[in-house]
């Protein structure tokens, strides 16, 4: 049987020292699918990833997941060692921003662009250019999930194949995640409203940010609940923080926080009136934004990233630049506003159609095939 090796830096929760549950996280949604499809071909994956504490071996749904431990700072270093390791048709799932020498015949993907922030320094952003130039070199085919780093490969690499890089979104289930007969009706099932925030509880996802926001709409509205669905990194500044907000908060009774699993998610889609996606930078095409849509709820989005190919304002959604009050303004309108809401679950539901995983699982599927036929292993 041909073997498929996934490199990343997480998919077992290696962040927290738990090696027989998956990371709630998008990366490690993506990777569970991309398995699933690898397993349908018939062939075996294995996951290669980075252990933040000791390595480890264990198996999740059938897959073998091996951990491997590495120095902070040198990235790149222990991809090369994974990959060393690994065997068969080599897929970097992340970190191709690094300076990382890739194996010849190798598939790379790039979950978006994570140095969108303008307190990112120019020289490092010159660094991460010079990668990619050598990623875009080194890898047979490139996956993006957005139509934004594609871009930006054009604009910053130099090449002649046109179909180095493919343009493949993420994807959602919508038979899994359907709208809730409350939604289709877009009435409230209960005395006041719920928004959920289904996002990491992360810098990058706009934790901080949404915490802000959840100032103004608490004060604004009493007959409001916000959940924050989300995982914290034990130990980190963001959990710290967010734990001392929320235990001292005045409106605590009116703010939850819950880590669901991935079967679970479409439960708290179906109790919530208004998600939130708040990102203020590091987006590709939002799992969360696409399950939230395929459930009907309304979306209030930033304009980040691929939430741009996914959102555009007063047609499917609110889209909003990164910022607290802007954010907190589009929910307050969308709560007084019940014709609105109507409208964005069901054009919503209709956009995430066109993200259904089937087509995504076909796609990976011919990717796959297409390298497996092509890809010679180096002597």
């Amino acid at each position: 049987m041909q073997t498929v090796s996934i490199l990343t830096h997480n998919y077992i929760d290696g962040y927290n020292r738990q090696f027989k549950r998956l990371f709630g996280g998008g990366l490690e949604r993506y990777i569970r699918e991309l398995c699933g499809v690898i397993h349908a071909m018939g062939l075996r994956p294995v996951v290669h990833q980075l252990s933040y504490f000791e390595p480890f071996r264990t198996s999740f749904e059938g897959t073998e997941v091996i951990g491997y431990t590495y120095e902070l700072g040198k990235v790149a270093e222990a991809f090369e060692a994974m990959a060393e390791e690994a065997e068969g048709l080599l897929i970097y799932a992340s970190c191709l921003w690094h300076p990382i020498r890739f194996k010849p015949g190798s598939i790379g993907i790039c979950h978006g662009i994570n140095w969108d922030h303008g307190s990112v320094q120019t020289g490092t952003k010159d660094g991460i250019a010079t990668a990619f130039r050598q990623a875009v070199r080194q890898l047979d085919r490139i996956v993006s999930v957005d139509s934004h780093f594609q871009t930006y490969a054009r604009a910053t690499c130099e090449f002649d194949d046109r179909d180095k890089i493919i343009l493949l979104p993420n994807s959602v289930d919508t038979t899994r995640y359907m709208p809730s007969r409350d939604h289709s009706r877009n009435q409230p099932r209960r005395r006041g409203y719920r928004v959920i925030v289904p996002r990491r509880l992360s810098y990058e996802r706009g934790i901080i940010t949404m915490m802000l926001a959840a100032e103004q709409l608490l004060e604004a509205r009493s007959d409001l609940v916000i959940e924050f669905a989300g995982e914290l990194v034990d130990g980190t500044n963001i959990a710290d923080a967010f734990r001392l907000w929320y235990d001292t908060h005045p409106a605590k009774k009116r703010i939850e926080q819950r880590a669901y699993s991935m079967d679970e998610m479409r439960q708290a889609y179906a109790g919530a009136d208004i998600a939130v996606i708040p990102t203020i930078f590091s987006e590709g095409t939002s799992l969360a934004c696409l399950e939230a849509m395929s459930c009907g709820v309304p979306v209030v989005a930033t304009n980040v990233g691929g939430l741009n190919d996914l959102v555009i304002d007063g047609l499917n959604g609110r889209r909003v630049p990164p910022d607290s009050t802007a954010i907190a303004d589009a929910v307050i309108q969308l709560l007084s506003d019940k014709p609105l809401r109507r409208k964005f679950s069901k054009l919503g539901r209709e956009t995430a159609l066109a993200f259904d995983i089937g087509r995504w699982r076909e796609r990976w599927t011919a990717v796959i095939a297409q390298q497996l036929v092509t890809h010679v292993a180096p002597l």
